[in-house]
């Protein structure tokens, strides 16, 4: 699935972007926080992205599966081999984002997914989902089309 960014402006507090942006000791990546949420339902994000050409890589893991899973490093290493722009997230509750993983839910993983498609993608995106990332990969098309 190839998608495009969308236009649209982001709602008053469901996402700001951390004034935190580190770079990784793997070439490239540079890891960044995303805050989602507000009060309670407050959390941070972590997303690790790389530079490269479009159409970038949008990489949506699967449930209980992170961001530095053989999937998600696999798909990264071929970004790199291949120049192309990736990101990768962890949902909250899981890897090295912030939240509880009891919390979590599709809506809260598809509000998560958009928030950092909305923030770090430029221009047309591939979007690829393992398992459960695949049918959040379909409900993030459906809300881009909204």
């Amino acid at each position: 699935m190839v998608a495009k960014q969308s236009g649209r402006a982001q709602p008053a507090g469901a996402a700001n972007l951390a004034s935190e942006s580190v770079a990784d000791s793997s070439d490239d990546i540079c890891l960044k926080t995303l805050a989602i949420g507000i009060g309670d339902d407050a959390r941070n994000i972590t997303v690790r992205q790389r530079d490269g050409s479009n159409p970038g890589l949008f990489w949506l893991g699967g449930f209980k599966s992170d961001m530095r899973g053989t999937k998600a490093e696999a798909l990264d290493a071929w970004g790199a081999a291949h120049h192309r722009a990736v990101t990768r997230f962890d949902y909250s509750g899981h890897g090295e984002s912030g939240g509880s993983f009891l919390d979590g839910s599709i809506g809260r993983w598809l509000e998560e997914s958009l928030a950092v498609y909305r923030q770090f993608c430029r221009g047309p995106q591939v979007v690829i989902g393992s398992s459960m990332g695949g049918w959040l990969a379909l409900l993030l098309a459906q809300a881009l089309r909204e």
